[in-house]
């Protein structure tokens, strides 16, 4: 599947709706390619309190449920259907599930097609020594 496709997928998974005053759902939509081939498809969920979630680890929740870790590609839309970036939470998370992922590609611009690697969307690797200046 292509991200054209994908990114069609993720804006039809949009479902903006509120549950109360205290929880909404679906303003946000995530389509993750797992390297097994297969797509995995979440949505945010908000709650008053911060105990939500964004489209993205819904849509990795999904893929680990099937027993899948490896993201090859993904596509995230706001409630408009607009592309979005990741936030930090959600790049150390998927960066976290498998060394591999660093090489996942996210799509930032639908025309032309441009996308970035979750490696380019991360600063520096907290896992590795830093490195000194001056040396």
């Amino acid at each position: 599947m292509c991200f054209h496709e994908m990114l069609a997928l993720a804006r039809a998974g949009l479902s903006p709706r509120d549950y109360g005053e205290f929880c909404s759902v679906g303003y946000v939509s995530a389509v993750l390619e797992g390297a097994n081939g297969k797509l995995y498809r979440g949505v945010n969920i908000d709650l008053a309190c911060g105990l939500g979630f964004c489209a993205e680890r819904s849509a990795a929740a999904a893929m680990l449920t099937d027993g899948e870790h490896i993201v090859r590609r993904i596509v995230c839309v706001g409630e408009r259907g607009e592309l979005m970036s990741p936030c930090g939470a959600c790049r150390e998370f998927l960066s976290l599930l498998a060394p591999e992922n660093a090489d996942a590609e996210f799509l930032v611009q639908e025309t032309p097609l441009r996308t970035r690697t979750l490696r380019s969307l991360l600063p520096a690797d907290w896992r590795q020594p830093a490195e000194k200046e001056g040396v």
